[in-house]
């Protein structure tokens, strides 16, 4: 199916603006409060979504609205724009992750609008170069993306479910009505699958932002998808984009309620920052590569909702990421 929708419209999809609640579970102090390290302009659209980090400790941020992927240099000095995309009347360019080989996968969302680029997975070299690796259907909402072998998982957030996807090829790795949106944010469609990591032992956790669930899925011998089961399902979650440590604890970008926390194994919720400390519609969280860096967790400011304050920020949460590259 062809799905039309304003840029604005569908791009609130992702913000999920579900404020005026307070998250239960402990606050914790993280080792040091946000460190900013670049402020945007909402006024012409930087609005920062995702953020992938590369071994060497370049960082790459997409802006939907512009269509837009930036470097910034590992020293968190100087950005630079890397690709850009013509979003038509689509959402843009959301969900990234990159390769030891340097290669970044964004997903672009456009719903196939007339004059616009594919919408689906596009792959982009070190230098710039864009080339589409897989079009999926219109009908799909491709959010976050997982690196999985040589294939992709990818959430989409609109079926529920997470799919495998190769050179030109797709197909459905998981669906399951743990991962559905229930359209209670009223857009018109329903908002589930959205960001997605990987435990040390190969389990998948997806969050699922409209229901305020964090869903793990265990592999199968074959590496396939295992029974999903829930984490975390909490009304007053809104998960975004996920992370995970060495300890496999979960990281998570609570973009309704300005709050970055961590979530045990156990299921325990921890408020690591808030927007007393300078949150913004949290939507993406990585960790850090470089030296120095393995326990920073660097945090989009999507800043969807109040279009006031759009940054990049770094936070030190005291234990090292689990390394994304096999």
């Amino acid at each position: 199916m062809t799905i039309d929708v304003p840029r604005r419209t569908a791009l609130r999809t992702i913000g999920l603006g579900i404020g005026g609640a307070v998250l239960p579970g402990s606050v914790a102090a993280a080792e040091s409060g946000p460190e900013r390290l670049f402020s945007y302009d909402p006024s012409v659209g930087e609005l920062p979504e995702n953020v992938a980090v590369n071994r060497r400790g370049t960082k790459y941020v997409s802006f939907p609205p512009l269509g837009e992927i930036r470097a910034i240099t590992p020293d968190n000095r100087t950005e630079s724009t890397l690709a850009t995309f013509d979003v038509g009347d689509g959402t843009g360019v959301v969900g990234l992750e990159v390769r030891p080989t340097g290669t970044l996968f964004a997903c672009l969302v456009t719903f196939n609008t007339s004059g616009s680029d594919a919408h689906g997975i596009w792959r982009v070299t070190p230098g710039g170069e864009r080339s589409l690796f897989a079009e999926l259907e219109p009908g799909t909402f491709p959010n976050d993306v997982l690196l999985d072998g040589d294939s992709l998982l990818v959430t989409d957030s609109i079926g529920g479910s997470v799919l495998r996807v190769d050179e030109g090829e797709v197909s459905e790795w998981v669906a399951d009505p743990l991962l559905e949106g229930d359209g209670s944010a009223g857009f018109g469609f329903p908002i589930g699958a959205n960001g997605i990591a990987e435990a040390s032992d190969g389990t998948v956790y997806v969050a699922n932002a409209e229901k305020g669930r964090l869903v793990e899925i265990p592999r199968t011998s074959g590496g396939g998808a295992g029974t999903p089961r829930l984490l975390v399902d909490d009304d007053d979650l809104t998960p975004d984009g996920l992370a995970i440590d060495t300890r496999d604890d979960l990281y998570v970008a609570n973009v309704g309620l300005d709050t970055v926390v961590r979530v045990t194994q156990a299921g325990d919720v921890e408020t690591l920052a808030t927007a007393d400390d300078g949150l913004d519609g949290p939507s993406d969280v990585t960790f850090g590569t470089s030296r120095g860096e393995q326990t920073e967790l660097f945090v989009t400011n999507f800043a969807l909702l109040s279009e006031e304050d759009p940054s990049l920020v770094k936070l030190d949460v005291g234990v090292p990421g689990r390394p994304i590259h096999p």
